[in-house]
């Protein structure tokens, strides 16, 4: 079901917000190419892109059916969004900030009472 929404929504966006919704117009085209097949039989398709597509023809008579044309007419495609923010509450943020009272120097260590009771684990067993 996922899937079908995903590509749904994709087909959406790309016919409604990108150039996409040009190729909606191909049946144009090819009806199009056909009414000129009709006025003259010798005309091909790759001609008759060439006349349409590369170079600026002069008006043959059917400007409107031409701009009709995939890529001939820029539509204006706009799009209108509105943020929906949902904050239930609104609190700043304050950093919170913790002074460490600094320790005072001491000249004493007990690092050789430490080694010495460590060393200590390692006596072999008594007996009890």
């Amino acid at each position: 079901m996922k899937g079908v929404v995903s590509k749904l929504l994709l087909a959406i966006y790309l016919l409604s917000a990108t150039p996409f919704n040009q190729l909606l117009k191909l049946p144009v085209l090819v009806v199009h190419f056909h009414e000129h097949q009709h006025r003259d039989a010798t005309t091909s398709f790759f001609s008759f892109i060439y006349h349409h597509y590369a170079i600026n023809h002069a008006d043959d008579g059917d400007t409107d059916r031409d701009q009709q044309l995939p890529f001939q007419s820029h539509d204006d495609c706009g799009s209108f969004q509105i943020p929906f923010y949902l904050f239930p509450t609104f609190e700043p943020l304050v950093p919170h900030i913790t002074f460490l009272q600094a320790e005072k120097p001491s000249f004493y260590s007990d690092s050789h009472l430490l080694a010495t009771y460590l060393s200590a684990i390692w006596q072999p067993p008594q007996r009890a």
